[in-house]
């Protein structure tokens, strides 16, 4: 080879090198936010917002369009159609909207249905016909959007369970329904088309995969969700993008609709880093699209939370950014520079509180946020261990040990009826019952009673840690409405903390008494009562705190109502007779 061109070669092959953010940069050709309130205000708060993070894809949901019939609705239409046109005069070039197919079963003619009425006839053309016109019908009335978001998995009339003869498997129908939409959308309106993977359970892990091999319409992007199944900070990432065969983007939930939903201080930006830095990584990734909000009012555009979003926006095409930086950078633009050294360890514990007052040794122990101890989805789809090869955790906090999620942590914490091997636990759990990690006793007692108030007691500690943070900070913050927001945000989070720990020791504690005398210690019912006067006392503190943030799904002055009622109910038992 000419030794001039070798050369030049080399340089050039030399300065390809040493601009990897640049190609990394490129490849991440979507960057998206998703709005889910229809609070008109709060959403046009949040697109304002997003000229700052170059935001060029825009996705519409949940309150705003979740199903694309939603826009039958005047209400529904004109906000779809306001938020696009502000869009689009702002730059962001492709605004989108959700859709979920099928729709309920009524929804559909009955002509369209076998005999009993129970189930639609997938090989009647006709259906196909009519189900066409009628999403043209739909795109008509938002004619500037640019595309669709689609769930076809987890719908209402599922199309798996649909009859045919001719498609033999779930794979076929799910795949024949996502080309049908295709055909409208990509084919004829030239509109792009993201399909959204969901999961319940490896099963349909495993049939969404085949199906993505049954999908003939070329174009298509998957859109899937950060974690498997849903949005949990002990969850692992979704190993199994890699194996998608369409372009991705991947869907963050920066508001943490499980973590408080930004009324606490739900801030994660470690844990969306270093996600983030796994899937950029991955030659099918494209791109992201990060949740905003939980409803109503609850954008954390303007709160401590929004370093969730920060965070994926800076490390885009940057995978080589530490936490460190992201953190002083934020603290410097929000509060101010001279600041950094006063409320960094304050964004730095953060996590460890939530992860010990909204989690319970690693489980998340909550109703979408809101204070519940006994709902089964804790106990069973949403454990951690679901989605570990070894479905084991060690949980620090005070406590310090590693536990298996199912023997261990489920086995005791769980109440009796939750642990069954019937109805939607055989199909989400059946490799736990096969294993015989779980007995379908109460096993609840004050070994695992101490292993939760060490770690309640932790985020008590790291939650009055950080107020003390906030203060000493105050000098240091140019930005008094910033300051305001930062310290009310974590004064609710004490007070959560507080009563979590409060609630969960009598939650706990009254389950160990009811196993009979043998599991009364005699300090058991005295720990109780304690109990049950610290959760009157936080309740009152949190009824009359007059800053009760934003409220969405999660109501955090309705902590204390749920509390209460615990009390009520103890009360109207025989464990406090004797005191």
């Amino acid at each position: 080879m000419n030794k001039h061109i070798l050369i030049i070669l080399c340089f050039a092959l030399f300065f390809v090198a040493c601009k990897p953010g640049k190609q990394d940069a490129e490849k991440m050709q979507i960057r998206g936010w998703n709005i889910l309130t229809d609070h008109t205000p709060t959403a046009f708060k949040t697109l304002k917002a997003s000229a700052d993070y170059h935001v060029n894809h825009l996705q519409l949901s949940h309150n705003i369009c979740h199903n694309l019939k939603d826009v039958k609705h005047q209400w529904n239409r004109n906000i779809v159609n306001r938020l696009t046109e502000e869009a689009h005069e702002m730059g962001i070039q492709e605004v989108v909207v959700w859709d979920h197919a099928l729709y309920n079963l009524d929804y559909y003619p009955d002509r369209f249905k076998i005999n009993d009425t129970t189930r639609i006839n997938l090989d009647d053309p006709k259906f196909w016909k009519w189900f066409k016109k009628d999403y043209r019908k739909m795109l008509d009335k938002v004619p500037e959007i640019d595309g669709i978001v689609l769930t076809f998995i987890e719908t209402g009339a599922r199309v798996e369970n649909q009859y045919s003869e001719v498609l033999k498997t779930p794979e076929e129908k799910l795949a024949a329904l996502v080309d049908s939409v295709a055909s409208v959308v990509v084919k004829e309106r030239d509109m792009k088309l993201y399909i959204r993977s969901f999961m319940y359970n490896r099963t349909e892990l495993s049939q969404l995969m085949n199906c993505f091999d049954l999908i003939k319409t070329p174009g298509i992007v998957v859109m899937a969700k950060e974690t498997p199944h849903d949005f949990f900070i002990t969850h692992p990432v979704s190993q199994w993008i890699k194996d998608i065969p369409f372009p991705v983007i991947i869907e963050f939930d920066c508001a943490h609709e499980f973590n408080g939903q930004g009324i606490v201080a739900s801030i994660f930006p470690e844990t969306h880093l270093e996600r983030w830095k796994y899937y950029q990584d991955l030659p099918n990734v494209i791109g992201y699209s990060l949740r905003t909000d939980r409803y109503n009012n609850t954008s954390i555009i303007g709160t401590p939370s929004e370093i969730n979003l920060y965070a994926v926006a800076k490390s885009t095409g940057n995978p080589g950014i530490e936490i460190d930086e992201i953190i002083e950078s934020f603290i410097a633009e929000k509060f101010d520079s001279v600041a950094v050294p006063y409320l960094k360890p304050l964004f730095e514990i953060a996590p460890e509180i939530i992860l010990s007052s909204f989690y319970t040794l690693g489980l998340n122990t909550t109703n979408h946020s809101r204070l519940n101890f006994d709902y089964r989805s804790i106990y069973t789809r949403h454990v951690s261990g679901r989605w570990l090869d070894n479905p084991e955790i060690t949980v620090g906090h005070g406590v310090n040990q590693t536990f298996h999620y199912w023997s261990d942590i489920v086995n005791h914490l769980s109440p009796v009826k939750y642990k069954l091997a019937e109805g939607t636990n055989l199909d989400e759990l059946c490799e736990v019952f096969e294993n015989n990690w779980l007995q379908p006793e109460e096993l609840m007692d004050t070994t695992y009673l101490n292993y939760v108030l060490a770690e309640k007691e932790y985020g008590v500690q790291q939650a009055e840690k950080a107020m003390e943070l906030i203060k000493t900070a105050k000098p240091y913050c140019s930005n008094a409405d910033q300051y305001n927001i930062l310290y009310h945000t974590f004064n609710r989070t004490l007070m959560s903390a507080k009563l979590r720990k409060a609630y969960a020791q009598v939650y706990y504690a009254q389950r160990i008494w009811n196993r009979g005398d043998d599991f009364r210690p005699e300090a058991l019912q005295e720990l109780i009562a304690e109990g049950l006067d610290e959760i009157v006392d936080v309740s009152e503190q949190i009824t009359v705190y007059r800053r009760g943030g934003a409220s969405g799904q999660y109501d955090w002055k309705n902590d204390a109502t749920i509390a209460l009622d615990l009390v009520d109910e103890i009360n109207k038992t025989s464990i406090m007779a004797s005191k």
